[in-house]
């Protein structure tokens, strides 16, 4: 009888004493150890779909409000929002999954991240003994093998299915980058270098957002104008979001933000161009 008492009490994680829902010492909620399916399907369906209110809390600020999130974590006040890296990688997953809802549901490719194509010098595809002779002498075929590129022309879809399978890990290579670059031009607004992760990190979420709405509506509406407007749309909305987070973040003039943002934006580019490049070097590696 004494032992039952206790056993309803006690925390089942750490054994401290319950006085609430929520364990004082570890924060596991009072839960019975034998869940019934019932119990346990709403318990899961909690969690992904409210978790304590955070996502749609968290995801309605993201987008809505530009730089509050950034703000709101550099000021301490962290308690009600997800952590920057758990939204990122929710947005992030979200714009990737998004393409291969579109081609499982359409059977449409949702977007084509590279092409390569095999000319002669005279923009003839059908290779020639000359042309291919100097294919096989530039350094392309040098580094990566003429097979290699030969494998690549023939199979477009493996070529992309293998840069969208690479392409989240670079992004997220990326990150600590566009921290650096930040955090040079505001360095005086905001020395250290964790305040520039969050911002990276939120920018980079509210964008993949952003980027998955342009591939559900471009994927789901193929008609050229509603394409266009897609991703006008997209762009606006992004520059939008980036000019106007890092003016609530940092404090600065117009003037000033807009300089240094496009400063940020130019270097960034380019990195950008040179992942995008070795990307691609790597993929064909691979193939």
């Amino acid at each position: 009888m004494t032992t039952n008492v206790i056993e309803e009490s006690a925390c089942l994680n750490c054994g401290q004493l319950l006085t609430g829902p929520y364990c004082a010492g570890c924060g596991q909620k009072r839960l019975p150890s034998d869940l019934t399916l019932r119990e346990l399907l709403h318990e899961t369906t909690h969690e992904l779909a409210h978790w304590d209110g955070k996502i749609p809390a968290t995801l309605n600020a993201l987008f809505f409000t530009p730089g509050l999130l950034t703000l709101d974590f550099l000021a301490g006040r962290r308690a009600r929002w997800l952590l920057p890296l758990r939204l990122y990688l929710i947005c992030s997953i979200a714009y990737f999954l998004s393409g291969a809802m579109v081609e499982t549901i359409t059977h449409r490719s949702a977007r084509d991240m590279a092409e390569i194509t095999i000319t002669n010098p005279d923009g003839t595809k059908d290779l020639s003994p000359e042309g291919r002779k100097e294919l096989e002498e530039g350094w392309p075929a040098r580094v990566f093998g003429m097979d290699r590129l030969e494998r690549a022309v023939a199979n477009p879809a493996q070529l992309n299915h293998e840069i969208q399978l690479i392409l989240p890990k670079a992004m997220f290579l990326m990150l600590p980058l566009f921290a650096t670059l930040t955090r040079v031009a505001w360095r005086k607004k905001q020395p250290l270098y964790p305040a520039h992760l969050y911002l990276a990190l939120h920018l980079h979420a509210a964008w993949f957002g952003a980027m998955t709405i342009q591939t559900l509506v471009e994927g789901f509406l193929p008609f050229t104008v509603v394409e266009a407007i897609a991703g006008l749309a997209a762009f606006a909305y992004i520059v939008w979001y980036g000019l106007l987070t890092v003016r609530r973040v940092f404090n600065d003039s117009w003037p000033v933000t807009l300089a240094k943002v496009l400063g940020v934006s130019i270097v960034y580019g380019l990195f950008m161009v040179v992942m995008s490049l070795a990307l691609l070097g790597l993929v064909l590696l691979r193939m």
